[in-house]
């Protein structure tokens, strides 16, 4: 009998499904399949509902409902005063397009980058499967990172500091430019150029550039570390940059950009220190320029890939 996917699969999947509903090109048929999908467990059911809650807090800031009964022809003229920074400035193929959007929610699938273009003038990228919401209002701008990774180049608004809320962390800067990740059992904040301020607990950090804290779950406090910055944030440029790293970490950062598992038994092998510059834009290429580069032997099955 087949295994339950995990939770964060399930919300991958349920958000995934949110995004074609409400794109306008869903069809008949995928709507009934996605009927078929929430009710396949009580856990697909959940992540369902909160997807859809999720989905359902679009555009219901006073701002949003005061301008939602304005005629549609007019929606280029009140873009800019919607509280979740209405300019969306996708990063694809295609290069930057601009799109009004009422939406204070954004998610990227496996192996998608996006770039927005927030109302205050802030940009957004958001690195493969992360998912955020945008809440603005004439005295705070506030993020709310729910899984993932962002880099944040903020406009400077002195009035309205700019606040990254990730699980119990808190990241607030006024001009600067960081990323944050949140992962399942830790949280790394990293300042490429300005300040931040990072709280934690009962600890607060002052992050300066080439700094990073990492926080472990569990873990009440964090050092700060001196890191590349960056190589570290070379994925919004779409490369992944590795300086004698293990094996092992590599192959479980690029995990994150497609999907299934990439499997490797061998702990002596895992500690094989890899350098080198990884083209993102080419995904499916990744797994395979490693094997070439390091002579490694990988036998693809279905959703696995196995590094031996």
């Amino acid at each position: 009998m087949p295994s339950t996917p995990s939770s964060d699969d399930l919300d991958d999947q349920a958000i995934e499904w949110q995004t074609l509903l409400h794109s306008g090109d869903a069809s008949a048929r995928q709507r009934l399949d996605y009927q078929r999908w929430q009710h396949l467990s009580p856990a697909h059911q959940t992540a369902a509902r909160e997807a859809e809650a999720l989905w359902a807090d679009i555009g219901l800031t006073a701002t949003a409902e005061q301008h939602r009964t304005r005629p549609r022809r007019r929606a280029f003229r009140w873009a800019s005063g919607l509280a979740a920074g209405l300019v969306m400035a996708v990063l694809g193929y295609g290069g930057l397009e601009y799109v009004p959007r009422w939406s204070d929610t954004h998610h990227t699938g496996v192996g998608q980058r996006q770039q927005w273009l927030l109302s205050d003038g802030t940009r957004v990228t958001l690195n493969s499967a992360t998912a955020l919401s945008v809440d603005f209002t004439a005295s705070q701008r506030t993020i709310t990172l729910r899984k993932g990774e962002a880099l944040f180049e903020l406009a400077n608004d002195p009035a309205r500091p700019f606040v990254v809320e990730a699980g119990q962390d808190r990241v607030q800067a006024k001009e600067a430019t960081f990323s944050v990740r949140r992962d399942a059992d830790q949280t790394r904040v990293l300042v490429a150029n300005g300040a931040a301020q990072v709280e934690h607990q009962a600890q607060t950090l002052e992050l300066r550039p080439n700094q990073q804290a990492l926080y472990h779950a569990g873990q009440p406090v964090a050092e700060r570390q001196q890191v590349d910055a960056n190589a570290l944030t070379a994925w919004h440029r779409g490369k992944l940059i590795f300086n004698r790293k293990p094996l092992q970490e590599v192959l479980s950062e690029l995990e994150r950009y497609q999907y299934g598992r990439i499997v490797l038994p061998d702990t002596d092998l895992g500690a094989m220190q890899i350098s080198g510059v990884f083209d993102l834009n080419d995904p499916h290429n990744l797994l395979h320029t490693l094997e070439q580069r390091y002579g490694l032997n990988i036998t693809y099955l279905p959703f696995v890939a196995w590094v031996h």
